[in-house]
């Protein structure tokens, strides 16, 4: 049970600003933080998936080159982006988590409920997934994976494993915490936050951006508002080396974050991220002409990923004899692509792509 003033306490810590007299204040504090935030030296939130009813997770990814216990982690979240987590639930991971592995927190609910309305179930092949991904399905309602998009979620560490969140200590938070003084009802859609974009694509190809920050749906007694990361898979770009510690003026999406292509109940990254922390990520076998990074190599999913530094112009796929396979359509803008090899033989291939200018090709080998 979390006590009101130790919730109070917890929550102020992450609501101290960025101004020199408060960041003082948070040292003092919690000293230690200075560690915890350095870079790839601490878990962070590497996706976030908010589909369609139930179906909701968290994926936490290890940059560091230590197996971590994570008995010493919570989840808690912040209902409607409000001050207290009293009515977001908390709860304690378990299990270990490899160096630049990821972990998976599922909802939990198997079944349909009526609390009256049908609450439905998770997806049992999102829960499956992670039980098979190293992860944990959540609690009951109304614990931390029941966030539908406008939720501020954090990750805790509990650094003596004492159980008492008086003594936790802030590792990374998606979202903004309010201060009190907002209506949480619109959470942290409210418009003192930042306007936002997400990528608009077809297929898996971006062709835009949409500034639309909230979407405003009808209920029976009114209306409420929606920020654009309900009903949408977000990842971690792989620059990011470290959470979130200080709960921000404004939430900009963008800065961290990209949108999945797909729309709802996309979860085919689960379980696999790309992270600048990794030394694999860089090494000559999975990095080219430091422009476009190919991941995993090989292939055991049927799923590969490029990131580019610059735009790529064209992606385009050989077998070992020469013969061309398929051309992937131009990527528009410098963001992720994702290519699917589910009807390709397994096998050597190589991939031709043009980036900056330049044409290069990369072996890959499909399991």
């Amino acid at each position: 049970m979390v006590s009101l003033s130790a919730n109070y306490l917890i929550t102020q810590t992450f609501l101290i600003q960025h101004s020199m007299k408060k960041c003082m204040l948070f040292l003092l504090l919690f000293p230690s933080i200075i560690v915890y935030s350095q870079d790839c030296t601490e878990l962070f939130f590497s996706e976030y998936v908010v589909g369609k009813g139930n179906n909701k997770a968290l994926e936490i990814y290890n940059p560091t080159s230590q197996v971590v216990n994570l008995g010493q982690y919570w989840v808690s979240r912040f209902s409607n982006g409000s001050a207290a987590w009293d009515n977001g639930g908390a709860t304690q991971l378990n299990g270990f988590i490899l160096p630049y592995e990821t972990f998976i927190l599922v909802n939990g609910q198997t079944e349909d409920l009526d609390v009256g309305y049908i609450s439905p179930k998770c997806d049992p092949a999102l829960q499956t997934l992670a039980i098979e991904k190293n992860g944990m399905l959540d609690g009951d309602y109304a614990s931390p994976t029941y966030m539908n998009g406008n939720d501020a979620i954090a990750l805790w560490k509990d650094p003596v494993g004492s159980g008492d969140f008086n003594d936790f200590v802030p590792v990374d938070l998606f979202g903004s915490i309010a201060d009190g003084t907002q209506d949480t009802d619109e959470g942290w859609t409210d418009f003192t936050q930042r306007w936002v974009y997400k990528n608009v694509y077809e297929g898996e190809v971006i062709v835009g951006k949409d500034s639309a920050f909230v979407r405003k749906y009808i209920v029976p007694d009114g209306y409420f508002w929606y920020c654009w990361t309900a009903g949408y898979s977000l990842f971690r770009k792989p620059e990011v080396l470290k959470g979130v510690t200080l709960n921000p003026d404004s939430f900009n999406v963008t800065l961290e974050w990209d949108t999945l292509p797909g729309g709802e109940d996309v979860w085919d990254d689960l379980g696999q991220h790309v992270c600048h922390c990794d030394p694999s990520v860089s090494n000559n076998d999975l990095k080219i002409d430091d422009q476009v990074y190919v991941w995993p190599n090989p292939v055991t999913n049927g799923i590969i990923h490029l990131y580019s530094s610059e735009r790529i112009e064209k992606v385009e796929l050989y077998a070992i004899t020469g013969q061309q396979i398929r051309i992937e359509p131009p990527q528009l803008n410098n963001e992720k692509i994702t290519i699917r090899f589910n009807d390709q033989p397994a096998g050597v291939y190589f991939l031709k792509l043009k980036s900056g200018g330049s044409l290069q090709t990369k072996k890959i080998i499909i399991q």
